[in-house]
């Protein structure tokens, strides 16, 4: 089984195009890499049609693609991310590596819990922070 890993995050990539339920790991290498063409050609997509957009004399806002091509095109804190999106766009900033190679990095994170409001650690993988599966995220005690 192959993932395709964020270099700069060190954490799984999921398609922009996938399905949310649909796993992150691929059978074979052939179809890891194919995951990373998706990506490329869908971010290309995205901002090809703002300029579309724009060139009906349209807002840039009003493509469908908007905020798909803004995070292509923008500098990494511009909008609050921490990692450059530009390079996850261009596929440059994705590795393909075997799920053995990758394993799963752990984290441990210090907060006030939701929940009771003491102050805990947690050590959690990486691909979990702020999901449902983390303590220190409200959603972990509403579920």
């Amino acid at each position: 089984m192959f993932v395709i890993v964020n270099k700069e995050t060190n954490r799984i990539h999921r398609e922009p195009t996938r399905k949310s339920y649909r796993s992150t790991s691929y059978k074979t290498l052939a179809a890891a890499k194919a995951g990373v063409t998706r990506t490329v050609k869908y971010y290309a997509k995205a901002v090809a049609d703002v300029q579309e957009t724009l060139a009906r004399g349209e807002k840039d806002y009003q493509s469908r693609y908007y905020y798909d091509a803004r995070d292509a095109t923008s500098e990494p804190s511009e909008y609050g991310r921490g990692y450059d999106m530009r390079v996850v766009a261009d596929g440059s900033g994705l590795e393909i590596m075997t799920l053995e190679e990758y394993g799963d990095p752990q984290v441990t994170r210090t907060g006030r819990s939701p929940y009771s409001g003491e102050t805990i650690t947690v050590t959690i993988g990486i691909n979990d922070v702020n999901t449902h599966m983390d303590p220190l995220c409200e959603s972990h005690y509403t579920r």
